[in-house]
């Protein structure tokens, strides 16, 4: 029997944590153990009626909630993996609390992967659900691009991620606080995971499904998830770097790459007439320019602001 706790981190966001926890009743759990971790960034107490609610309806897993009053990504995702090795489960998977699993093997799955690959990280889909249909286009703008057969990847997300207790146990605390309010702690995460020589594996066999608000779906959003997006990944590399070489070679590699995506985006923009194309190369202007603010720390703290219910 594997022991397998979910972990998941919310703020404001009651309607998503009853979505998701919710969504997690009909898994399918062959020689599975599953328990569920929420960490809770709001102190109010909103959430915790949530969890009140559904333990008097008779939850089918053991489920925990702990409040971490200290704002942001780091320290509720930190707080999540300190409760997850106070217990004796074999692997922690983080899910967004706007997320549900698109198929009741979601778990099955990645450990199926993991024990096949005999690997430490296993990482998924995530499908963009559009909150109404007159926002359709950002299905086009917020794809993100994966391989469509099982492989070794050297970028993954917490956004569906599933990794082995010796992982956090090594790197502890995974998560570093520079990134508090601005995200892309994940990445940065992930780069220590692969400079440490853990194997990673992306399997499409696991997806998610992710809703996307009215109140994200614009240009300017866009624009600025991109900025961070390059601000973010360039400072992971000047955290972790092994060389000045080295480093500018990746910032420069990156700003070119991304500014050429952003040409190509808006080209077929043009070509197809699809807002999405053009919203995609709003992004990678953003992450153009981000990729060179972030050598001098210039940050948006896209954290600050909630979207959703």
């Amino acid at each position: 029997m594997k022991k397998i706790t979910i972990g998941i981190i919310t703020y404001m966001r009651p309607v998503g944590l009853e979505r998701i926890l919710n969504s997690f009743k009909p898994l399918s759990l062959n020689n599975i153990d599953l328990s569920i971790i929420v960490v809770d960034n709001d102190a109010t107490g909103e959430n915790q009626k949530v969890i009140d609610k559904l333990k008097k309806e008779d939850y089918p897993y053991k489920l925990d909630m702990f409040v971490e009053r200290t704002r942001g990504i780091i320290a509720a995702r930190n707080c999540t993996v300190r409760e997850f090795l106070k217990t004796d489960s074999e692997s922690l998977l983080f899910i967004d609390d706007d997320e549900w699993p698109v198929h009741n093997n979601w778990v099955e799955k990645l450990v199926e992967v993991q024990v096949e690959y005999d690997c430490d990280v296993v990482y998924s889909h995530v499908d963009i659900i559009p909150e109404t249909d007159e926002i359709s286009w950002v299905k086009t703008a917020y794809t993100i691009e994966y391989g469509d057969t099982i492989m070794p990847t050297k970028q993954f997300y917490t956004n569906n991620l599933f990794i082995k207790r010796h992982v956090y146990e090594e790197l502890n605390p995974p998560f570093d606080k520079r990134f508090a309010m601005t995200g892309s702690d994940d990445v940065h995460f992930c780069l220590r995971v692969n400079n440490a020589g853990y194997k990673a594996y992306y399997t499409p066999e696991a997806p998610v499904a992710e809703l996307f608000p009215l109140t994200r779906a614009s240009l300017k959003w866009f624009f600025l998830r991109g900025y961070r997006s390059g601000e973010g990944s360039t400072k992971s590399h000047i955290y972790e770097s092994k060389g000045l070489a080295s480093l500018s070679g990746y910032i420069l590699y990156k700003f070119v790459g991304r500014f050429v995506r952003a040409i190509e985006m808006f080209a077929k923009s043009l070509f197809t007439l699809d807002k999405g194309y053009f919203a995609r190369g709003c992004t990678y202007v953003g992450a153009t320019i981000g990729t060179v603010a972030g050598i001098f720390g210039w940050e948006y703290n896209e954290y600050t602001t909630t979207h959703g219910k």
